[in-house]
Parts: structure tokens; sequence; C-alpha cells
């Protein structure tokens, strides 16, 4: 189980860094699908599997096939792309480590180290389920409202005022047509 774990993880990792790297911006996407199968895993081998099949669902099969469309039917292989991009390597390095840093001070942080024993078996969805709609509710009343006002916003920039403009359908003048027709 262990040894799953660390072959996910460095498979994430190098998937990771494949990302950023790839000269091609599909192939870019690709390994980006590889990251989100990756951390799918992951959560799997740590019994989240309510996360990781809507990680599965959300991320690869909607997001990152997004990403993959958008890209390319922009045709994104212009002048400039896939330039040399080394010097940019120095800056990534140093925030890279910096992350590192952060993730290491706090796995030995939290809770003196033992935060596994804290938590209590329960099925994943009841605990996701009791913590959002307990403790972030509101959060999750903000998030509903702004995502009331972008589909709101979507509606009114795409809605076209002019009716005259439209074209329809008048079901009369079919019917008589369909009628005139069979008659004849």
């Amino acid at each position: 189980m262990e040894g799953l774990f660390y072959l996910f993880a460095l498979g994430a990792t190098i998937s990771g860094i494949m990302v950023i790297s790839a000269f091609s911006s599909v192939h870019s996407v690709l390994w980006l699908i590889m990251v989100f199968i990756s951390a799918s895993a992951l959560f799997i081998l740590l019994e989240v599997e309510f996360i990781a099949f809507i990680f599965l669902i959300v991320y690869v099969g909607a997001i990152a096939i997004l990403f993959l469309f958008v890209i390319m039917m922009l045709n994104l292989t212009g002048p400039g792309m896939g330039d040399d991009m080394s010097n940019y390597l120095p800056a990534g390095l140093i925030i890279g480590i910096v992350f590192l840093f952060e993730a290491l001070s706090f796995r030995s942080t939290t809770l003196g180290g033992n935060w596994p024993l804290l938590v209590e078996k329960a099925p994943n969805i009841e605990v996701l389920g009791r913590v959002l709609y307990t403790d972030y509710y509101y959060l999750f009343i903000i998030a509903s409202f702004i995502l009331l006002v972008a589909m709101i916003g979507a509606i009114v920039l795409t809605h076209d005022e002019g009716i005259e403009k439209r074209k329809g359908q008048d079901i009369y003048i079919q019917i008589s047509r369909q009628l005139w027709r069979t008659r004849g």
C-alpha cells in the first residue's frame, strides 16, 4: 500500500513537472490529465472515494477536456510558443523550495504529527455534508449567490432584445400548408 502511494505521488510529481516543461500546449494538457488521474488514485488510496471520483469527473472529464478543446480551437502554435524558458528556472526553483518547506513544516506542526488518530471513522459523504452544511454554511450560501449572479450576467449579456429580428415558426402557416398539400 505504501509502495502504491509513493508510485502515484512520484507519477503526479513527474507529470506536474512535465506540465510546465512541455513545449506543446496540447502535450501540457495531456500531462495535466495524468496529474489529475494520479491525484485521484492517491485519494482512493486514502479512502476518500467520493472526492476521488468527483475529481475525475470534474477535472479530467470537464476542465481538462475543455482546456484541450480550447487550445486546439485557438491553434496556439504561433511565434514565441516553445521558446527557451530556462531563464525562468531560478525563480521557479526558489518558489518550489519555499512550497516544499511550507509543506514539510505543516506536516510536522499539525497537531503534533498524530492527526490521523483524531479523525473519526464515518462515511466520507456524511462528514463532507456535515462540515459543508454546518461549519461553512455561510460560505456555501455566498458561493451559490456568486454562481447565481454569474448565471444571470451570462443570460443578460447574451440576450438579444430584438424580437423582430428573431426567426421563428408560425404554426398556423405550417399547418395550413400541410393541409393544403394533402387536400390538393
